[in-house]
C-alpha cells in the first residue's frame, strides 16, 4: 500500500483538497450570507450537503486518482495512452458522482420534479469543467511526484554505484598489494630470473599490467567480458607462479561472449575467496574451474574449487563478496548469487546469474 499511497504524495494531495474545499466553502458561505445563493437551504443543510457530502465524494475520487495514476505509470509508457485512459475515467467518475449525488438529493431530500435525459446531460455538462480541472490537477500532481521521485532514485543509484566501484578497486588493491602477495611475487620473479629469464620477464609484465589495469580502471560499472578475462588471466598467471604445482585453474568461456558487458571486477573477489578459504592443512593443493556461458537471456558464471568446504554454521561473506552482492542488487532487478558446498566435501561452488547486456 505504501508504494501506491506514499506518505509525501498523500499529504501533498490532501493539502490540495483541503485548500480547495476551504476556498469553495468560504465562497459559498459568503454568497449564502448575502442572499446570493442557497436560499432554499438552512445553514445546517448547507454545511452538510455542501461540505460533508461533497468531501466524501472528493476523498473517494482523491484515492481513486492516486491508485489509477500510479497503476497507469507502471503499465503504460506512452503519455498519450495514459491521457486517453484518464480522460475516459474522468468522464466515468463524473457521471457516477453526479448520479449518486442526484439520487441522494432526490430520495433523501424529497425533491420533486421529473428527471429527463436533457436534465442529466445539461447538469453533467455544467459541472464537467470543474470536475475535469480537479481530476487532471490531481493526475498532474501524482505524475510529477513519481517523475521527480524517479529522478531522485536514479541519482542516488548512480552515486551508490560509483561508491561501490570505488570500494571494489580499493579492496582489490588491498588484496593485490598485501605484503605477502607483493613480496612472494617479487621473490618468485627473482627466483625465475636464474631459472627461466623469459618466464620471469613475462611474470613481471603481468604483475605490472595487472596493477596498472586496476589503478587506471575507468569509473564505469561495466566492462566487456573480454577485458575482464584479460585482467583475471594476469592475476591467475601470477598466482600460478606463487603456488607452483599446488594450483590448477581451468577457464572455460563460451565463444562469442567477448562483448557482453558484466560488472567490472566482479569475478576477482570470488577467486580471492577461493584462495583464502580453499587451502587448509588438509587441502594443500587447489583446483579451480571457472565456467562462463550464456543460458537464454542470462549470463552464468560458475566458480568451483575442490578445497576445504565452508563451515555451514559460519559461512563467511567477506568484504569482497558483500560488495559483489550489493553491486548485483543495485545493477540488476533480477539476479542470483549462491555459494555452497559441493556434496561429500568435494569443495565449494559459487554461481552468479544475471541478464545479458551489450553496449
Amino acid at each position: 500500500m505504501r508504494n501506491i499511497f506514499p506518505k509525501k504524495l498523500f499529504n501533498l494531495l490532501l493539502f490540495f483538497w483541503v485548500f480547495y474545499n476551504l476556498i469553495n466553502l468560504s465562497k459559498n458561505s459568503i454568497l449564502k450570507y448575502n442572499g446570493l445563493g442557497f436560499k432554499d437551504k438552512s445553514w445546517l443543510s448547507f454545511l452538510f450537503d455542501g461540505f460533508i457530502i461533497e468531501n466524501l465524494y472528493s476523498i473517494a475520487l482523491f484515492m481513486f486518482i492516486m491508485y489509477t495514476a500510479k497503476k497507469f505509470l507502471d503499465i503504460y509508457d506512452s503519455w498519450f495512452t495514459r491521457f486517453a485512459f484518464h480522460f475516459l475515467l474522468s468522464i466515468v467518475t463524473l457521471v457516477i458522482i453526479f448520479f449518486t449525488y442526484d439520487f441522494y438529493t432526490y430520495y433523501f431530500k424529497n425533491l420533486t420534479g421529473t428527471r429527463t435525459l436533457r436534465y442529466y446531460v445539461l447538469n453533467i455538462v455544467d459541472y464537467s469543467n470543474v470536475h475535469f480541472l480537479i481530476y487532471f490537477t490531481n493526475v498532474f500532481i501524482v505524475n510529477t511526484y513519481y517523475y521527480l521521485d524517479k529522478i531522485k532514485n536514479t541519482e542516488v543509484q548512480k552515486a551508490k554505484l560509483k561508491q561501490q566501484l570505488s570500494d571494489v578497486k580499493v579492496n582489490i588493491l588491498k588484496y593485490q598489494l598485501h605484503p605477502h602477495f607483493f613480496f612472494n611475487t617479487l621473490n618468485s620473479i627473482s627466483h625465475l630470473i636464474e631459472v627461466d629469464k623469459k618466464l620471469a620477464q613475462n611474470t613481471l609484465a603481468d604483475f605490472s599490467d595487472l596493477l596498472r589495469d586496476i589503478v587506471y580502471l575507468k569509473d564505469t560499472n561495466f566492462l566487456n567480458l573480454g577485458k575482464e578475462i584479460d585482467i583475471l588471466k594476469r592475476y591467475l598467471d601470477i598466482m600460478s607462479i606463487r603456488f607452483s604445482d599446488h594450483l590448477e585453474v581451468n577457464l572455460n568461456v563460451q565463444k562469442g561472449l567477448e562483448d557482453v558487458l558484466i560488472p567490472s571486477l566482479i569475478i576477482q573477489p570470488i577467486i580471492e575467496n577461493s584462495f583464502n578459504h580453499g587451502y587448509s592443512d588438509k587441502n594443500t593443493s587447489l583446483k579451480i574451474e571457472i565456467t562462463i556461458k550464456q543460458n537464454k537471456d542470462n549470463l552464468e558464471i560458475t566458480i568451483k574449487n575442490d578445497g576445504a568446504p565452508l563451515d555451514k554454521t559460519n559461512v563467511i561473506y567477506g568484504t569482497g563478496l558483500k560488495n559483489t552482492i550489493e553491486r548485483l542488487e543495485t545493477l540488476y532487478d533480477d539476479y542470483k548469487f549462491s555459494i555452497k558446498n559441493i556434496p561429500n566435501k568435494k569443495g565449494v561452488v559459487t554461481k552468479l546469474i544475471f541478464p545479458v547486456k551489450y553496449e
